[in-house]
Parts: structure tokens; C-alpha cells; sequence
């Protein structure tokens, strides 16, 4: 009978969240990375179905890399209000009356687009 080997993945969790900016947010990581994001690109990058299914739907139709799920103007998005999910997650209230969107730590971290994570 084979052996099961137990595996434990490294899970990347905050030390800190805070505004970095009036248009974007800080996050270090307990492995001691910063991210800055804009909240324009957290908007965009919704992970809640329904934007799942637009942005999918878009792709069809668009050359562009990224398309806003919703007809809004992109620089007045701004979290109203953000909330934790567990231990797992955030929850934010976007200024377009948005809140499905469960945006776990690891989906953040994947989001992080400096030169390090690239």
C-alpha cells in the first residue's frame, strides 16, 4: 500500500492592509512583500461570477486585455467599505453599489503586478 504524504502549501496571508493612496491599496505580506493596486484594477478584476461570465463574454467580442465588467467610469471606483472574510479573504463595497466579489489572499497575490511577481 503507498504511503500518503502530507503536503502543506505556503499561504500567503496579510501583515497589513492599508490605502496607499486615494486611488490605491497596500498590502504587506507576512513574507515581507509589498503590493500596491489600484482600485480601478481590483474593480476590474472582480472575481464574483457575474464578472466572470462579462469579462468571458467580452473576450469574445474585444481585442482588449482587460474590459471593465460594468459600465462605469473607472476613475471614481473606490472601495466604500471592505470587509474580512475569514481568514481566507476580503470582501469590498464598491462605490458602483458592487459587493460579490470575494477577493482570497491568494487571488491578490496573483494580482500583484510589480517586477517581482511578473
Amino acid at each position: 500500500m503507498a504511503e500518503s504524504k502530507s503536503v502543506t502549501l505556503a499561504v500567503m496571508k496579510p501583515k497589513e492592509i492599508s490605502e496607499f493612496s486615494d486611488t490605491a491599496l497596500s498590502i504587506l505580506w507576512d513574507d515581507g512583500h509589498e503590493s500596491i493596486y489600484l482600485y480601478e484594477d481590483l474593480r476590474k478584476y472582480c472575481p464574483c461570477a457575474s464578472c466572470n461570465e462579462l469579462r468571458k463574454a467580452s473576450q469574445k467580442t474585444s481585442s482588449f486585455k482587460r474590459s471593465i465588467p460594468v459600465n462605469v467610469s473607472t476613475p471614481d471606483i473606490r472601495p466604500i467599505n471592505a470587509e474580512h472574510i475569514g481568514k481566507y479573504a476580503i470582501r469590498f463595497y464598491w462605490s458602483d453599489r458592487h459587493s460579490t466579489g470575494i477577493y482570497t489572499f491568494d487571488f491578490l497575490r496573483e494580482l500583484c503586478s510589480c517586477e517581482r511577481c511578473n
